[in-house]
């Protein structure tokens, strides 16, 4: 039986909405302490442009949770227990080139930064950092920009 164009016309109408649809930024949050994952993620859900996705406690989960849920931007503290930071990014940036990684940390040192751009960090930012700014790196990493927090 023929199909009659008409029928056709809102099928095609809601395509071309979920095409043109600006997509979430989805982020993964990496970090053993629970509190800053919540506050992460209380801070995120509010932003209309991002969704969490899923959080990590270490590098090892991090590496999983990367693989199985795709995120574009995945926050990541580096001292963590079984896997640090650092290492998970060397990894997801060797085997998930598409998802990029923010460096989200208390240690703020220049050294520190420099060490995480060459483990293949997209980004760096101190937790002392205001959650503007963190907005502003996830939203910078996502486009491909390098973000780098000033220390001054």
């Amino acid at each position: 039986k023929p199909v009659e164009p008409a029928s056709l016309v809102p099928r095609i109408q809601n395509l071309l909405e979920e095409a043109t649809r600006p997509r979430k930024i989805r982020v993964l949050i990496v970090d053993d302490h629970t509190m800053v994952r919540h506050g992460i993620r209380a801070l995120l859900t509010v932003q209309k442009d991002m969704e969490v996705i899923g959080e990590a406690v270490n590098g090892q989960e991090a590496l999983e949770q990367v693989q199985r849920l795709s995120p574009n931007v995945t926050l990541m503290d580096i001292v963590m227990p079984v896997m640090s930071g650092l290492e998970a990014t060397r990894k997801i940036s060797a085997e998930f080139p598409l998802t990029k990684v923010l460096i989200l940390t208390q240690y703020d040192e220049e050294e520190n930064m420099l060490v995480a751009k060459q483990a293949g960090a997209h980004g760096f930012i101190p937790k002392k950092a205001a959650s503007s700014e963190l907005v502003d790196g996830i939203r910078a990493v996502n486009e491909g920009r390098y973000f780098a927090w000033s220390l001054a």
